[in-house]
Formats: C-alpha cells, structure tokens, sequence
C-alpha cells in the first residue's frame, strides 16, 4: 500500500541502521517506548494487537516499502501494537530525530498522514472481515492480504504460516482451517506445505472472500 517516490524512501533508508529479524522475531513489541521508525526493506511482518495475554487480533500485514512505528513518532505514546516477522525480514531502523528532520527536508508531512489514514481504514476493513465472516471468507480475506503485502513478489504467491498460524489468525480452531484448505487443495487453488502455503489461483481465492452464504 506504501507510495514513497523512490528518491525519497532512499533517503529515509540512508537515515537509518539496517537490522535483519528471524521469523518470530518482534520488530515492535506492543506497551514499549519507541523512539524509532522502522523502514521495511525485505519481508513480510505480521502487526497485532492484544487485550490480554492469549488474546490477540491480526491487524494488518506489512511488507517491503511499509513504515512501522510511526503511529508512536506521531504522539510519543508507548507501542499501540506489536510487529513479528512471518520471514526473514530486513528493515532500517530511524531514529525520532532523524524521520522527522527527512518529513521536513523532504516536505511529505501530508502525505504520511495519508499514509496513517489509509493504513487505519485497512486495518478497519480487515477487522471486520477477520470478526464477522464466516471461516472461509475469514482465511480467503487473510491469505490474500498475506499475498498482497509482497509487493515485489516475482516468484509464486507463498503464504509463510502454517495452519495452527493461519487459524489463530483469524480466531478459530484448527479443525476448522483444516477442510477449508483441503478443499481449496483438491481444486488447485493452493500447495500446502507443513509451514508454509503457495497460492495457484489469485482469482479463485478473490471468489471465496466475497462468496455469499449458503
């Protein structure tokens, strides 16, 4: 979703130490002061919001060209969310003082606050799917996000997550993931691996999120 020219996200990128993270790994940990943004190179992270401990919402995914952090640069509040790495991922850490003087040098203050505004009404929209959806468009509605966070993907769809992964995402049981994925296996939407998932038909999974009920 992330629309920085090219000569500014270099800028910013130069503003920063780079960092790789290991799948699992936090990037943000959500009550935690932050001081830093962090400019996403490579790799995909999963953003999450918890209540209390094991109670937890998928909020968004990120991936190469997302900011994360700047909702805490906005107000210097704690972390509202935490950011794991579903992949190995490589991203360059701003600090405060530094993103602030690339907003002004590179005059873009309103178009990161397009940015915040576009990502709230995303993470909106896929909150509602991920709450008020029957199982199957839930998972549908998610993969695809999961997809769509690569944007400079140039070899198959994959989808970094195993099923136990896939189903506390969208706040269900395992058994209920399970028939849902063989049946999209048996009629060549996807390959499932033990921990990872690769998507054959975009077009067909795009048909399950919005499928009526039956």
């Amino acid at each position: 979703m992330a629309s920085w020219s090219t000569a500014d996200w270099t800028a910013l990128v130069e503003c920063g130490v780079r960092r790789s993270f290991r799948p699992g790994q936090h990037l943000l940990r959500q009550g935690e002061e932050g001081s830093w943004v962090a400019a996403l190179l490579h790799g995909r992270v999963r953003v999450t919001y918890a209540a209390a401990p094991g109670q937890e919402i998928l909020l968004a995914v990120r991936g190469p060209g997302d900011l994360l952090g700047e909702f805490g640069y906005g107000d210097r509040e704690p972390r509202s969310a935490s950011a794991l790495a579903l992949e190995p991922c490589v991203a360059s850490l701003v600090t405060d003082q530094r993103f602030t003087a690339w907003l002004t040098t590179r005059r873009i203050r309103a178009h990161l606050d397009r940015y915040v505004l576009a990502k709230t009404r995303e993470a909106a929209d896929l909150a509602w799917r991920l709450t008020r959806c029957r199982p199957a468009q839930r998972l549908a509605a998610l993969v695809l996000t999961i997809v769509a966070a690569d944007g400079a993907r140039s070899g198959p769809a994959t989808v970094p997550m195993s099923q136990a992964e896939l189903a506390e995402a969208i706040g269900v049981a395992r058994s209920s993931v399970t028939p849902i994925l063989a049946d999209w296996k048996a009629r060549g939407l996807v390959a499932i691996e033990r921990s990872h998932m690769t998507v054959l038909s975009l077009d067909a999974l795009r048909r399950e999120r919005t499928a009526p009920d039956m």
